[in-house]
């Protein structure tokens, strides 16, 4: 009998496991689900305690709203999009208003993933706090929980509720355990846009753009913020294994260290390399940093690298708390893009990073591949969707409060304006803000307002939908305000007419620049008729670009040596002009003595100087414009050719075949000054009737109508295929191949080719 029963009580007792397992694991994502939600009163109190004065009743509010607008907003779509059944990868179909909906099981999952969502919007309204109006922002939190952050958020855990789902950043094994980037970078990305749309609060920025202090309400407030947030975070992290187990242990331990070592490094960071500017700020702020760096990798890395994950997430944060307010001008009263958007990024790389290998879907480059494309996919669609939703709102009804109700920090309702006429004639205008709508107001800046079409500017005022301020908010007399736009427009016309007057003079002069530089280029360059008598049988196909070439050529005879020099300027205009008008110069001193060097040695001599003249005279493009040129020494007693080139080749034809003779891959110009020889000669020889080709790129480099080049092939195809006629046709079927060719489009470089006959 006893061992009938045995099964029986071994039946039951297993039952009763199940069931209280089960009711644990219920019961956690129930209670981590609430500190997920007590969050939201984390970010009340940090966000009210870096605000000022004026403003801690009214984002408190709006946090409220948050919550409001999500709760709505993700029961009725946003749930039903992120983790309804279905057979697509981009979206679900299920779950709308609570549909389908039927276990206990799910309803705490929806409770856990609402919660997460509030967290979400309430980034937005912390980094837009200050002036944006409350109808705006509640039409932006609706949006955002049922569309953004739902389709973002099917992408990457569409498959945590319905395991058959197949969202597509998923199935690629894009890794994101609790939402550094699914929550925290989503919520950064589209507060970025709001941002960048609503514009700075006023008296952020002075008149010249730099960042003005606008102190915080309650410091203390901040810091009692982190610590409830810090705690909250258990609950995001730990409750996002879904169940109670040993690795819930783990994770909130990892999370708690990464916080701790990020606000250790922030803090002193700022302490010796950051001037002690806004410790308390970054002390904060990185903390929050390394929980937000933590939450996408907390289940995969060990302890000590949730260390180095924090103490690097407090530094990045440190530095990207300046850069976006100092440089790219994003005025964020508390930090938000800096922690969840830049801390987001670092966590999601982190994964792979540090995560260990065994834990990770793919290998660690490839998994690194796989957090690069989920980050830029968050960040495109995000900023995407947002930048339309943004712009809707500020062309309908506005993004902004009115100025009075910025200064005084109303949450609803207007307030009667007040001006003080008294110093209006000490102040200049520098923003205005513009009425929308009954709800809302959009500020511009002197500019853009004066772009604005005359006669909509007027039914703007006629109306009185337009407050003029100065550089710290205060409304002026639109009299006063309407006189110094006045005289600024009228300023701008000056300035227009003189900045013309100098265009015009400075035209002229660059014209006349370039006649004479035409005339001293002509001068230098030797005539076509003197370089026949060099060589009976020849051509030089010289088309300059303008009147200045940066291409040239230079020949001389001396003794019983013929010498000739082919060269191109990589500069163009009055550049390349000056630089052909140097290294002829320079290539006139060298042969000044009558005697005769070897190609290299005279390409070598040319390098050195040209650099030295170019580092002396300091000019604009330092060693970036250079010479590619090819120089020949002809020995007719010997009949023998010397070549040396410089990025420039040399061409020998006979016989029905064309050779091709490389120089150095080098230019002159090098920036090396070294004393070793860089350039080498070839020594030929050759039989009477060769024919010698040499040329720059600017005839193969010739575009037509639809951006395509001659190529350089076409080019020697035509000189192979016409050598055995006279230069003469040589050189008209040349001319009228390019002709043929550039019809219509402009002359993309100067143009030289030169062709003898040897003897």
């Amino acid at each position: 009998m006893l061992f009938a029963l045995a099964p029986a009580f071994a039946k039951a007792d297993t039952y009763s496991n199940q069931m209280v397992t089960m009711n644990l694991d219920d019961l956690w994502v129930l209670v981590a689900a609430a500190l997920v939600f007590f969050m939201q009163a984390g970010f009340k109190v940090l966000e009210t305690g870096l605000v000022k004065k004026q403003h801690r009743a009214g984002i408190g509010a709006k946090n409220l709203l948050d919550w409001v607008a999500g709760s709505i907003a993700f029961f009725v779509v946003g749930f039903g999009i992120m983790f309804g059944s279905s057979d697509s990868a981009w979206f679900g179909f299920d779950f709308f208003a609570g549909n389908n909906i039927d276990t206990g099981k799910e309803y705490i999952f929806f409770l856990f993933q609402l919660a997460f969502t509030g967290t979400a919007l309430t980034i937005v309204s912390g980094a837009m706090s200050g002036r944006t109006g409350v109808i705006p922002y509640f039409i932006a939190s609706m949006m955002t929980a049922m569309v953004i952050y739902p389709v973002f958020g099917y992408w990457s855990w569409g498959n945590l509720l319905i395991e058959d789902n197949t969202p597509w950043l998923a199935g690629l094994g894009f890794m994101d355990f609790a939402g550094s980037t699914v929550v925290h970078s989503t919520g950064a990305w589209i507060a970025v846009v709001g941002i960048y749309m609503v514009g700075p609060r006023i008296g952020r920025y002075d008149a010249l753009g730099k960042l003005q202090k606008m102190p915080a309400s309650d410091y203390s407030y901040s810091i009692l913020g982190v610590m409830i947030l810090w705690l909250g975070w258990w609950g995001f992290n730990g409750g996002s294994t879904l169940a109670f187990n040993e690795d819930v242990v783990k994770i909130i331990l990892n999370t708690n260290l990464a916080g701790a070592a990020a606000a250790f490094t922030a803090f002193f960071y700022a302490v010796f390399f950051q001037d002690k500017q806004d410790v308390i700020e970054k002390l904060a702020g990185g903390s929050l940093t390394g929980l937000v760096a933590i939450t996408a990798c907390c289940n995969v890395v060990s302890p000590i690298s949730a260390i180095l994950i924090g103490a690097i997430a407090g530094i990045i944060h440190n530095l990207f708390y300046v850069y976006l307010s100092e440089n790219l001008k994003l005025d964020d009263p508390v930090g938000a893009i800096a922690v969840h958007g830049i801390g987001g990024i670092f966590g999601t790389l982190a994964v792979a990073l540090f995560g260990e290998a065994d834990l990770l879907v793919h290998d660690r480059w490839l998994q690194l591949g796989i957090q690069v494309v989920g980050i830029i996919t968050c960040f495109g669609f995000t900023t995407v969707i947002s930048l339309g939703m943004f712009i809707l709102i500020k062309k309908t009804i506005g993004l902004r409060v009115s100025p009075l109700e910025e200064m005084k920090g109303a949450f609803v309702g207007q307030i009667a304006d007040e001006m003080n006429d008294e110093v209006d004639e000490n102040r200049k205008v520098t923003q205005v803000a513009v009425q929308i709508s009954a709800r809302g107001y959009n500020m511009y800046s002197i500019e853009e307002y004066l772009k604005i079409e005359q006669d909509k500017r007027s039914e703007l005022v006629r109306h009185d939908k337009v407050k003029y301020m100065d550089q710290v908010g205060n409304i002026m007399s639109p009299l006063i305000a309407v006189r110094q736009l006045g005289q600024q427009l009228e300023n701008e016309k000056h300035q227009i007419e003189e900045e013309r007057d100098k265009l015009i003079e400075e035209q002229k002069q660059t014209t006349k620049n370039i006649s004479h530089a035409s005339k001293l280029q002509s001068a230098l360059l030797g005539s076509i008729d003197t370089f026949q008598n060099l060589f009976e049988e020849s051509m030089i196909y010289f088309k300059p670009k303008i009147k200045v070439s940066g291409d040239f050529y230079w020949f001389k005879k001396i003794g019983t040596y013929k010498i000739v020099l082919c060269c191109n300027s990589t500069g163009s205009g009055v550049s390349g002009g000056f630089l052909s008008i140097l290294g002829m110069s320079m290539i006139n001193e060298i042969f000044s003595s009558n005697k005769v060097l070897y190609p290299e040695k005279v390409l070598d001599i040319i390098d050195r100087k040209f650099v030295k003249t170019l580092r002396a005279k300091s000019l604009g493009q330092q060693l970036m414009d250079k010479l590619d040129m090819s120089i020949i020494v002809i020995d007719e007693l010997k009949q023998e050719l010397h070549f040396a080139g410089a990025n420039s080749n040399l061409y020998i034809g006979n016989d029905g075949a064309l050779k091709e003779f490389l120089g150095n891959n080098c230019s002159i110009g090098r920036k090396d000054m070294s004393n070793d020889s860089i350039f080498k000669r070839e020594s030929i020889k050759y039989k009477t009737g060769d024919i010698v080709y040499l040329f720059t790129n600017g005839y193969y480099d010739q575009k037509n109508l639809i951006g395509e080049p001659i190529t350089k092939e076409v080019l020697l195809d035509i000189l192979k295929t016409n050598m055995d006629k006279s230069f003469v046709n040589q050189q008209r079927i040349l001319k009228e191949d390019f002709d043929n060719w550039s019809t219509g489009a402009e002359q993309t470089d100067d143009v030289l080719i030169m062709g003898f006959k040897l003897r």
